[in-house]
């Protein structure tokens, strides 16, 4: 579970990082731009405290390895990972 305090903002960034690895799936450049992107928020949720999302998201980073020209071993755990983040993420803010 997360934490309850989440910023609305926060969840609008998670969904986009998201929507970002769908894109990724087959696309390297994506791919990099989408672990540099949950990195990134991974970051500002640690300097926000919210420390339990922010290690969901070290789980996710730990699965996820940007290959050229071949398609990722592990999309679809890493896109279900991010679906249920976000899932909890929206009822533990209450929306």
């Amino acid at each position: 579970m997360v934490e309850t305090n989440i910023p609305e903002e926060v969840i609008k960034d998670l969904q986009t990082v998201c929507q970002l690895h769908e894109e990724a799936v087959c696309n390297h450049d994506k791919c990099r731009e989408f672990s540099e992107s949950l990195s990134s928020l991974l970051i500002r949720l640690e300097d926000i405290k919210l420390y339990r999302l922010a290690d969901r998201l070290m789980s996710i980073l730990l699965n996820c390895k940007p290959k050229e020209a071949s398609h990722c071993e592990k999309a679809n755990l890493v896109g279900e990972m991010m679906k249920e983040i976000i899932k909890e993420a929206r009822k533990a803010a209450g929306k």
